[in-house]
């Protein structure tokens, strides 16, 4: 790596194209390896290596939501390991069960955390680096307090472990921050949605860019097929409907059981979209983006274009070089 910037996981819309692009810039790509099937994400890993020599990661999500998770879990961690990528980065649980079976294939492991505590604990579990997220991040949020309170607390505790820093970082001033903080280096989200290799729905990308930090809200509105899992979104018409509704709670919200629109899934099927369920608008996704749930964090009020996910990490590299010298 040339440089401290990693793009986070963002399910599916963190694709072959997004990592590799990543990676062949200098930083480090992650891959979004999402809840499918072991023989797709072997594709995709595959089609990275057709696009960049240069190291990248798999992120994984361990959160056991339904019985028998753990050992469907396991089973793809050390099915990716045995793929030899550099890293696989961890996130939403505990990652004692998995250390070993990755660093016996000489991965390293990651993990995204939210607190001081969970930071130890990864620690303790032999994790080769720890992501502090902070409140301000978008998509699923384990942190509870702001970045520049967890950051530092978080390299105290667990020091010499390394440590990145997630969420309300979008640009080289972020990155500046999070160095002078600690940080080894970031992993930022919201930034790469509105970049051209991130497989999402052009109309999400462009509310990125045009929104603000005002314009995001932490919720936990999005439960169907993973339920208490606090969020940040943009503020859009399922938001607006259920607030006006008095915001009820679930199974007597607004729309509840219809749908939004038809997408493809990460399964390469056409499929309805229930309202209120997690995912991400791919770009041919059929209905109305506003209902949809457009995760972002309070970043993007410094993110105001769509362009190469190259060119943002050039731009956040250059532009950190240029105010840590100030």
């Amino acid at each position: 790596m040339r440089f401290p910037i990693l793009n986070a996981g963002i399910g599916f819309a963190a694709g072959p194209e997004l990592a590799a692009a990543v990676s062949n810039a200098g930083g480090f790509g992650v891959l979004g390896a999402g809840t499918v099937a072991m023989e797709l994400v072997t594709r995709r890993i595959e089609r990275v290596r057709a696009l960049t020599d240069a190291p990248f990661g798999v992120n994984v999500l361990i959160a056991e939501t339904e019985e028998g998770d753990r050992e469907l879990l396991t089973q793809q961690v050390a099915a990716i390991s045995e793929l030899q990528v550099a890293a696989i980065v961890l996130f939403w649980g505990d990652p004692s069960p998995y250390v070993d079976a990755i660093h016996s294939h000489g991965v390293k492991v990651l993990i995204q955390v939210g607190s001081v505590d969970e930071a130890e604990a990864a620690a303790r579990a032999g994790v080769d680096a720890v992501i502090a997220q902070g409140f301000e991040a978008g998509g699923h949020v384990r942190g509870t307090t702001s970045i520049w309170e967890l950051l530092p607390a978080v390299v105290r505790a667990i020091k010499p472990v390394p440590v990145l820093a997630s969420g309300g970082i979008g640009d080289g001033a972020g990155l500046a921050n999070a160095l002078r903080f600690g940080a080894q280096g970031v992993s930022l989200g919201t930034r790469f949605v509105a970049s051209d290799e991130a497989d999402v729905h052009a109309g999400y990308k462009q509310r990125i860019v045009d929104s603000t930090a005002k314009d995001t809200v932490y919720n936990s509105l999005y439960d169907v097929w993973w339920p208490d899992a606090p969020h940040r979104t943009l503020r859009n018409k399922t938001f607006a409907e259920w607030e006006a509704a008095g915001r009820p709670p679930s199974g007597s919200r607004p729309g509840e059981g219809t749908s939004i629109g038809h997408r493809t899934n990460a399964d390469g099927k056409w499929a309805e979209w229930p309202r209120y369920a997690i995912g991400v608008a791919p770009p041919d996704f059929d209905g109305d983006i506003e209902y949809t749930p457009m995760w972002a964090g309070e970043s993007c009020s410094v993110v105001n274009d769509i362009k190469p996910a190259g060119e943002i990490v050039g731009d956040i590299a250059r532009d950190a070089e240029v105010a840590l010298q100030r």
